[in-house]
C-alpha cells in the first residue's frame, strides 16, 4: 500500500511539473506573440529614430512616389526580403475606394503573378529597391495617401509609423490629438495604432 502511495505521489509530481512547464512555455509563447517582450518606444526615441534617418525616409517616400500605380493606394509591409507581411491594393478613382486586394504573409516573388502585376507593373528589380529602401530607413512598410505612412516598427499587433505630410493645405489639426497621433512638425506626425487588442494611444508620451 506504501509503494503503490509513492508511485502515485510520484505520478502526480511527474505530472505537475510537466503541466507547470507547459504553462510557462504557453504563457512566454502568448508574450511574444502580443509583443509583451518587444520595445516600447518614447515619442522623444521615436524623434531621434526619425531625425537620424530622415535623409533617407525622404528618398524612400520619394521612391514610392515614382513607383505607384495610378489609381491604387498601396499598403505594402515587408516581413523580410522574401516575404510580405501583408498587401493592400485599394482603387481610388474618381474619389471611391475599394479594396481590390489583401494578402498576409506570403511570398515577395508572388508580386510577380498576373493578377498582381497587372495593378502594380512592379519588375523584380522595383521590389527590391524598395525594400533596399526601406532597409536603409530603418523601416518596414509603407502606406500610401496624404499624409503617406512609413512604418517604423511593429510592437506585438501594434505598429508605430512616422506620417510625412506631403501638401501644405493638408488640415494638421486632426492629426493632433495626443492619443495615437502626435503631431511633431509641419512636415512630421508620429502615430501608433495598438491593432485589435491592446492600447490604442502612445504607450509612453515622453
Amino acid at each position: 500500500m506504501e509503494k503503490l502511495l509513492k508511485y502515485l505521489l510520484v505520478i502526480l509530481g511527474i505530472t505537475g511539473g510537466i503541466c507547470l512547464i507547459y504553462f510557462f512555455a504557453m504563457t512566454l509563447m502568448i508574450g511574444y506573440a502580443f509583443g509583451s517582450f518587444d520595445k516600447i518606444y518614447s515619442t522623444s526615441e521615436l524623434k531621434e529614430e526619425y531625425f537620424s534617418k530622415e535623409i533617407e525616409i525622404k528618398e524612400l517616400v520619394s521612391y514610392y512616389n515614382k513607383i505607384k500605380p495610378k489609381n491604387y493606394s498601396i499598403d505594402i509591409e515587408f516581413k523580410d526580403d522574401e516575404t510580405l507581411d501583408r498587401l493592400q491594393i485599394t482603387t481610388n478613382k474618381d474619389s471611391t475606394y475599394n479594396v481590390t486586394y489583401q494578402g498576409w504573409d506570403f511570398r515577395v516573388a508572388d508580386l510577380q503573378n498576373d493578377s498582381l502585376k497587372n495593378i502594380l507593373n512592379w519588375e523584380v528589380d522595383v521590389v527590391k529597391e524598395l525594400k533596399v529602401k526601406l532597409d536603409k530607413a530603418n523601416c518596414i512598410s509603407v502606406e500610401d495617401g496624404e499624409p503617406i505612412k512609413i512604418g517604423f516598427k511593429r510592437s506585438g499587433l501594434g505598429m508605430y509609423s512616422f506620417n510625412i505630410f506631403q501638401k501644405t493645405q493638408t488640415d494638421r489639426g486632426e492629426y493632433n490629438n495626443k492619443c495615437e497621433y502626435i503631431l511633431v512638425n509641419r512636415n512630421l506626425m508620429l502615430e501608433y495604432g495598438g491593432g485589435a487588442i491592446g492600447p490604442q494611444c502612445f504607450p509612453d508620451k515622453n
